[in-house]
C-alpha cells in the first residue's frame, strides 16, 4: 500500500476541472487499496500556518501530486524519500493563449537542486507535439523524467445512458477564456432549444452536485467546446471530452484532435454553429444510435483512458 498526497488549492471554487481530477486519482487510488490525502497548497505557501506541513511531514508519503510552481512550498528537506509526480507548467514561453503558464527561473533553481535527491516526473496532458516543443527543456536542461498523461475519467463514476433524457442539452464550463468558441456554438444551441441546463463561472456548479444528479446522463447531448488556440493548436482535449461520456453523457465536440483517439462511431465532432445545430437534432430524434455511440465509446474509456490507466503510467515511469 502506498501513501499518496495530493497538493492543490481545494477551495479555489473557479477551477472545475481541477476538482475533477484530483477526485479522479483520489478514487482510484483508494480502489487500488492506497492511503490517499489531500492537502492546500494556499495553507502551505502560508508561513503562518504551520499545521498544514506538519500534517504534511506526518503522513510521510510516498508519492506527492501537485503542480511544479508548488515545489518552492513543499519541505522536501524533511521528505527525503518522497517522490514527486508533477504537472508541468510550460518550460518553454508560448503565446498561443494567455492562461499559459511558464514555469520560473526559481522554480527551475529549486528542481535543479532536488533533483539528485528526489525521484522526479513531470507530466503534461497535452498533445506529443506540443509536448516536444514546449515541455523537453525539463529532460534537456534538468534531467528530469517527462511523460504525457492525457485527461481521462473517473471508472468508479460509470453511468449507463439513458434512451430518453428529459433536458436537451447540458454545458458545462468557464465563458471567459473560450468566449468566441462559446458565441460561436453554445449560444446558438441556447436559441434553437429552450430545454437546456448551463452552468458557467457566473452560475456554478460543484462536479459532485453533476455526478449525483447524473446531469450528464440526463441530458440528450453534451456540447464540449474548446478554445481558439486549443483547436488551432492542436493543444490539448480538456477533461470533460473523457469525463461527460463516462457519466453517461452524449458528446458534440468541437475539436478534431479527438480523432486520435475516438472513432467517428464513438464520438461526434462538429466544427461551426450549423453542424452542431444540425447533429443535435439528429440524435435527439435517433436515440438508438445516440445511445450506442457512448457505449461504444464508453468502452474505449473504461480500456484506455481510466485514472487507473494513468496511474499504472506513472508508476512505471518512476
Amino acid at each position: 500500500m502506498k501513501k499518496i498526497a495530493y497538493i492543490y488549492q481545494t477551495n479555489n471554487k473557479w477551477s472545475y476541472a481541477a476538482k475533477t481530477v484530483a477526485n479522479g486519482f483520489r478514487n482510484a487510488f483508494i480502489d487500488r487499496g492506497d492511503s490517499f490525502s489531500f492537502f492546500d497548497i494556499s495553507k502551505l505557501q502560508n508561513s503562518f500556518w504551520p499545521a498544514e506541513k506538519l500534517k504534511l511531514i506526518s503522513f510521510n508519503p510516498d508519492i506527492i501530486f501537485t503542480s511544479v510552481d508548488n515545489i518552492p512550498y513543499l519541505p522536501l528537506n524533511r521528505l527525503k524519500s518522497t517522490a514527486l509526480v508533477l504537472w508541468g507548467s510550460f518550460y518553454s514561453p508560448c503565446d498561443y493563449e494567455p492562461q499559459i503558464d511558464t514555469i520560473l527561473k526559481k522554480t527551475k533553481q529549486v528542481l535543479s537542486k532536488y533533483s539528485s535527491k528526489h525521484n522526479i516526473l513531470i507530466w503534461s496532458q497535452h498533445d506529443e507535439l506540443i509536448n516536444e516543443r514546449f515541455f523537453s527543456g525539463y529532460q534537456k536542461e534538468l534531467g528530469l523524467k517527462v511523460i504525457q498523461l492525457l485527461h481521462c475519467a473517473d471508472k468508479t463514476k460509470y453511468t449507463e445512458p439513458l434512451l430518453a433524457p428529459e433536458y436537451d442539452f447540458l454545458w458545462v464550463g468557464n465563458i471567459g477564456h473560450r468566449l468566441t468558441t462559446y458565441k460561436s456554438f453554445i449560444e446558438p444551441l441556447k436559441k434553437e432549444f429552450d430545454n437546456y441546463l448551463e452552468y458557467t463561472e457566473h452560475n456554478m456548479i460543484n462536479p459532485e452536485t453533476i455526478e449525483s444528479r447524473q446531469l450528464y446522463s440526463r441530458s440528450f447531448i453534451t456540447p464540449n467546446v474548446h478554445t481558439e488556440a486549443q483547436i488551432k493548436n492542436k493543444i490539448l482535449l480538456n477533461e470533460r471530452v473523457f469525463t461527460s461520456t463516462m457519466l453517461g453523457g452524449f458528446q458534440i465536440c468541437d475539436n478534431l484532435l479527438a480523432r486520435k483517439y475516438f472513432n467517428d462511431d464513438e464520438l461526434v465532432i462538429a466544427t461551426d454553429s450549423g453542424d452542431f445545430i444540425e447533429k443535435t437534432y439528429h440524435y435527439i430524434s435517433h436515440p438508438e444510435e445516440r445511445i450506442e455511440m457512448i457505449k461504444k465509446m464508453q468502452v474505449n474509456i473504461l480500456k484506455n483512458h481510466t485514472y487507473f490507466n494513468r496511474i499504472d503510467d506513472i508508476l512505471a515511469a518512476l
